[in-house]
């Protein structure tokens, strides 16, 4: 896939030609009282993570690219966070350098496991049309969005709208991240952040997890 690569004032890489995961529900759309929204100005100072950070990809240095916006799947990547193996995480907020195009767009954020079976996910209305640094807290923390500790992430944007996630070579300053899974080439990596809670799975999900092998799921680089 050729890409023509260019700087954020550009904003764009050659097509959005990502695989789509096998696609989750994407029909958790949080009402308006379940989260709340900061958007921050892209370059505008930053900062590094939050109590709780279990996985970030944030930084700037390199600066930052985007495929044009686009509607549907825009793109994936996989995180290791820094929590203990099959242990998921219990996200009190979510951070991501990106946006829609629209006002009152709308963007749906599908986690997957190692094995990129779908776990859970959440939407949210982006009222300013634009791409910002967002953070988005999820008001119904505790227990209201619970991802692997390790695994993908995808993002999709709501149908009538058009959005873009961006990307840079920078690597993850809180946990790691395969450059050749997702993201885009020459090691470009999606930005993202998620902070919260690391939690036992119930009995039924460890089972689960004990079917599929330890091994196969863990993914240590």
């Amino acid at each position: 896939m050729n890409k023509t690569l260019m700087t954020v004032a550009g904003l764009a890489l050659a097509s959005p030609a990502f695989a789509d995961l096998a696609s989750g529900p994407q029909t958790n759309l949080l009402s308006p009282d379940q989260y709340s929204i900061t958007a921050t100005p892209i370059g505008a100072p930053d900062i590094a993570g939050v109590f709780g950070t279990a996985y970030s990809n944030m930084a700037a240095a390199a600066g930052y690219q985007a495929f044009p916006a686009a509607t549907g799947a825009i793109g994936f990547d996989d995180y290791d966070s820094i929590g203990a193996p099959a242990t998921s995480i219990d996200i009190s907020t979510f951070r991501f350098v990106g946006g829609v195009q629209q006002a009152a767009g709308t963007m749906f954020f599908d986690f997957f496991d190692t094995s990129s079976n779908f776990v859970d996910s959440f939407g949210v209305t982006l009222t300013n049309p634009g791409n910002f640094i967002y953070t988005i807290t999820i008001n119904t923390y505790p227990g209201g969005v619970v991802v692997p500790e390790a695994g993908l992430l995808q993002v999709t944007v709501g149908a009538g709208f058009t959005g873009q996630w961006f990307l840079n070579a920078d690597a993850p300053t809180i946990g790691t991240s395969n450059s050749g899974i997702g993201g885009a080439a020459g090691g470009l990596q999606h930005k993202f952040e998620l902070n919260g809670d690391y939690v036992v799975p119930a009995p039924a999900s460890v089972a689960l997890l004990g079917l599929g092998g330890l091994a196969a799921i863990r993914r240590r680089r």
